[in-house]
């Protein structure tokens, strides 16, 4: 689609000269007279850009640009000025423009700057579409995705949700498992908490008093009673995230609270039963382990009640775009000045980059840009190595010396770089 201009100055040559240097570049240019017909115009089509003049009768250049900008009309803006009036130029600059020509003019270095102009708000409106994208239906419980494959994961867990059965979810490192819970326990009728156990994270004592508590003086340090995470997540859900990790004990304890919602606190000698909804997750196929014999097939069949499959950010790579700017805005306020765009080289970049540590490591690329990046704009080498690596550099006088020889030998060659340095 052909860009739109719009050109304002009061005499109708110059009017006629902008417009033939700018259709050079297949633009479609638009003219007005004055301020006031602009401003119509502006406000009833949209336009990329405003090239606009300064000195003109009735509204000047600097009080149309006042209220493009207070009306926030959605153009760059460059203004004319004649010869010598810089301060009027750094008035308006001040004032949003985006840039100014001095007249008389190059013809070349305008349609440069009109292409610059351009470039941004192409990028500006393209940030705009994706942000009114995740307000419009791309958002579901902190998620964002556009694709197919995701779109029907939402669907699972809006129909799976207010069931209550037990859920295993299976997914790359980073795909984002925890949050799937979330959402489930979201959409479920539970009033209790949402409680979240790493089960690779701890070794099988701890892990077992963490799941279910312990009693005042059942170890070295237990100083008082403590409840598990079962008992904090009574008439709520409890998430074991890596539960394939789970020790052979621990997978029998885990299989009795399954079965009968009960169970005793380390040290202890009191049953405590307890309501609370399992989800499981794991990166690795639970069906695998069980064959391996790895994983108890009786707990398998009482956590497989219900399973959703989460794709790797590599197959869904339209959502790259949404997240990479989801993740933006969330960081915006963070920065100073706050960093709000992303150069399209970035994200082609981004888009370029297979994320073997699928979301997360998306996450984690554009916050690290956000605290390296040179400005309002993320750019290509903001990002990190692992997403655009950068070649090698030495010093243009730098000598590589071979230093796999005698001592002597290594000395002199030195003595004779640093003589002819």
């Amino acid at each position: 689609m052909k860009r739109r201009i719009l050109v304002v100055d009061d005499t109708p040559l110059n009017r006629e000269h902008l417009r033939a240097i700018l259709q050079q570049d297949d633009l479609m240019v638009d003219v007005a007279e004055d301020g006031r017909s602009a401003l119509e115009r502006l406000r009833s089509q949209h336009h990329q850009l405003l090239i606009t003049d300064l000195c003109m009768p009735d509204m000047s250049g600097l009080e149309l640009l006042a209220v493009v900008r207070s009306e926030r009309l959605p153009c760059g803006v460059i203004v004319l000025t004649a010869y010598g009036d810089t301060q009027i130029a750094l008035d308006a600059m001040k004032a949003g423009a985006d840039d100014f020509v001095t007249k008389p003019y190059e013809p070349d270095r305008l349609r440069f700057l009109v292409a610059r102009i351009l470039e941004r708000r192409r990028l500006i409106d393209e940030l705009e579409d994706l942000r009114l994208q995740m307000r419009e239906g791309y958002s579901f419980h902190n998620m964002v995705s556009k694709s197919p494959k995701m779109r029907r994961v939402f669907d699972l867990i809006e129909q799976v949700g207010p069931l209550g059965s037990t859920v295993l979810i299976h997914g790359e490192t980073g795909t984002g498992k925890e949050l799937v819970a979330q959402a489930l326990h979201a959409a479920s009728r539970r009033r209790g908490a949402f409680i979240a156990l790493n089960c690779a994270a701890l070794n099988a004592n701890l892990l077992e008093s963490e799941l279910f508590g312990h009693e005042k003086g059942a170890f070295s340090d237990a100083y008082q009673r403590k409840k598990g995470r079962f008992e904090l997540a009574d008439g709520g859900t409890l998430f074991l995230d890596e539960i394939g990790d789970l020790p052979a004990a621990m997978q029998t304890k885990l299989l009795r609270v399954l079965q009968s919602g009960q169970f005793e606190r380390v040290g202890g000698t009191e049953t405590i039963k307890v309501d609370v909804r399992i989800i499981g997750a794991s990166h690795r196929r639970l069906e695998d382990e069980v064959r391996t014999g790895r994983f108890r097939s009786d707990l398998f069949y009482r956590l497989n009640v219900l399973q959703i499959d989460l794709p790797p950010l590599r197959e869904r790579r339209e959502d790259i775009p949404l997240l990479a700017m989801h993740f933006l805005d969330r960081l915006r306020t963070k920065s100073s000045p706050p960093v709000t765009e992303i150069h399209p080289e970035a994200m082609q970049a981004l888009m370029n980059h297979t994320w073997p540590g699928n979301v997360r490591e998306l996450e984690n690329a554009i916050t690290a840009a956000v605290a390296l990046a040179d400005g309002s704009v993320i750019q290509a080498e903001s990002l990190p190595l692992t997403i655009v690596p950068r070649p090698e550099r030495r010093p243009g006088n730098a000598h590589l010396i071979d230093i796999d020889r005698p001592l002597p030998n290594v000395t002199e060659e030195l003595i004779g770089l640093v003589e002819r340095d």
